[in-house]
């Protein structure tokens, strides 16, 4: 049965890597509780301010959207208050990595993921859209400003929580446009041309989409987000062509011949 559809110790060697994402080199963060919560803001008393007034704009939310009597319209309008809110923080202290990544956060559960792009048949309005792009760029800047130099660099636990949280968000909008354009792809004739928010991503294609979705939930599951570990697999399109090659050298390893059965 040894034909070129069996897989070798090798082989299995380098598909466990490419489906097990821990096994990646540099897994592993470095964690440092004593450093400083962000090291973007080093003075004890902004930190404080904008630590208690962001609790208060979240907490606020949470009771709402937690509160079953609360109906779509009454989450909607503390959705938009919330927003609004953590924005003039924003523009207080545009070096908060923690408030940016909130603000996105924000605007995902009241507008979903998938209004960074649009076409004519859509009836997203353009407002919408263009928070969708601020959304995206809040994510960018809270991963640049947190990002360590390099791997071996160890980061504070809050560092790494946002982390976190920022990389899978945007895998998650990442996604969600790379579902669109797949869509888009086998039903050419249904869909219109995409419009994306931001020009950074204006010449993308689905294939773009799916290799940055995939870096970022690596990125987040790197990071201690098992959303993202999880969906880091799930979305890689090397892991998923790897896979059907896998299917198929199964298939005729398993699966009986005309040759053999001649």
């Amino acid at each position: 049965m040894a034909d070129g559809s069996v897989l070798t110790l090798n082989d299995r060697a380098v598909l466990s890597k490419l489906f097990d994402p821990e096994s990646a080199p540099n897994a592993g963060v470095l964690i440092d509780p004593s450093l400083p919560y962000d090291p973007n803001i080093q003075d004890v008393n902004t930190l404080a301010c904008i630590k208690r007034e962001e609790l208060v704009v979240i907490k606020s939310l949470e009771q709402c959207l937690r509160d079953p009597s609360s109906t779509w319209e009454d989450k909607h309008q503390r959705l938009s208050h919330a927003y609004d809110r953590i924005s003039v923080l924003v523009d207080a202290y545009p070096n908060s990595a923690s408030l940016l990544n909130n603000r996105a956060q924000i605007f995902r559960l009241q507008y979903g993921d998938s209004p960074l792009i649009s076409h004519k048949g859509m009836t997203t309005p353009g407002k919408i859209q263009a928070l969708a792009g601020t959304a995206l760029k809040d994510l960018n800047e809270a991963i640049r400003l947190l990002s360590p130099p390099s791997p071996q660099c160890a980061i504070s636990p809050n560092q790494c929580r946002v982390l976190a949280q920022a990389h899978t968000q945007r895998a998650a909008m990442y996604h969600a446009v790379s579902k669109k354009l797949a869509h888009q792809d086998q039903n050419p004739e249904s869909m219109p041309a995409m419009t994306a928010s931001l020009a950074t991503i204006g010449n993308w294609k689905l294939q773009d989409f799916e290799e940055a979705a995939s870096r970022d939930f690596f990125m987040g599951g790197r990071y201690g987000n098992e959303v993202g570990k999880a969906l880091a697999v799930h979305t890689n399109p090397t892991a998923k062509l790897c896979g059907q090659i896998v299917q198929e050298a199964m298939r005729r390893e398993y699966m009986p011949s005309t040759s053999r059965l001649g």
